[in-house]
């Protein structure tokens, strides 16, 4: 048989073994290229259990669009701050739904946290798409773009691309390969100190890109996926602090540093959506940098330094 087909082969004119063989590459490469589209596109996530919570919360308002999830707990008028939130690499966008909801409850002032839904999962393909989230809520007064992970790499290359549209940058166990140290933005980078999966030395080299006047926060038992609400993430650490209040954590840092943004505070007499009802952000955590008091923020010398930039974003390990 072998040699039977040895013969054909032969036979065969050179051209049209050729094409045969390019052809069989051609399948193979559509072959891994449909295989890596397919895995990136299942993603990670989300906790039903706690995307559920959140849309069962009377407090905050779930809008689905096809831009993503937002999550507000007040009409959006110009004293409303928004941020526009990248997912990590092959995680659900909706995995932060939970996350937006504890940032809004941590606000002081009527918040709307749009999480972008990226093709294939990723925040690489498409870093402008912040652009579209603003232009759907023009009546935003203050504009802050941010991620976790791949997706707060990508929202700082799209601020320094476009910082005139923003007030600020939040990036969660991320950092930025795009130098926005002269680029008027606010700045918040939150850490957590078991995250087994950011490059540690990279994020600390890459400090020199952000403003001198940048807060750095590092929360105690919080690891790379305590972000988000998507399970557990190949290569990181053990946290000690729990899913729900890793997230709490995160969200009370962040929420409370968006609604020092623009310094207008909301009336919530005249908010239509009821009061949450939860404990507020200073009882709940959250306390600036400069705080050296026990609890779960702490400050770990975590200032901008003078180290050279990096010139790659990312993370050991997606």
């Amino acid at each position: 048989m072998r040699g039977a087909l040895g013969r054909i082969a032969r036979r065969l004119p050179e051209r049209r073994r050729f094409a045969i063989a390019g052809g069989a590459v051609v399948l193979l490469v559509a072959l891994v290229v449909a295989g890596g589209a397919a895995y990136f596109a299942v993603g990670q996530g989300p906790d039903a259990d706690a995307v559920a919570a959140v849309e069962a919360d009377p407090s905050v308002s779930v809008d689905r669009t096809a831009l993503g999830t937002a999550v507000r707990d007040g009409p959006v008028t110009d004293s409303t701050v928004g941020l526009v939130y990248y997912p990590g690499a092959r995680v659900a966008h909706e995995s932060y739904v939970p996350t937006a909801a504890d940032i809004v409850a941590a606000s002081d002032r009527v918040a709307l946290v749009v999480v972008v839904e990226m093709p294939l999962n990723l925040a690489v393909l498409a870093p402008d798409r912040a652009d579209r989230v603003r232009e759907r809520y023009p009546d935003a007064g203050v504009w802050a773009v941010g991620g976790h992970s791949l997706g707060g790499a990508m929202a700082c290359r799209h601020a320094a691309e476009n910082a005139a549209a923003y007030d600020a940058l939040a990036l969660h166990a991320a950092y930025c390969d795009r130098d926005v140290s002269e680029s008027g933005l606010d700045v918040l980078s939150v850490l957590g100190d078991a995250d087994g999966v950011i490059d540690a030395e990279r994020e600390r080299a890459s400090r020199s890109n952000l403003p001198a006047d940048a807060r750095i926060v590092e929360l105690d038992g919080v690891n790379h996926a305590g972000f988000g609400a998507y399970g557990r993430q190949r290569g990181d650490d053990p946290a000690s602090l729990s899913p729900a209040d890793s997230r709490e954590a995160v969200g009370n840092v962040t929420g409370t540093w968006l609604a020092e943004l623009g310094g207008a505070n909301r009336d919530v007499e005249s908010r239509p959506i009821s009061d949450r009802g939860s404990r507020p952000a200073s009882e709940r955590g959250a306390r600036s940098v400069s705080d050296r008091g026990p609890g779960p923020v702490s400050e770990r010398d975590l200032r901008p330094s003078d180290s050279p930039r990096s010139s790659l974003p990312g993370e050991r390990v997606f």
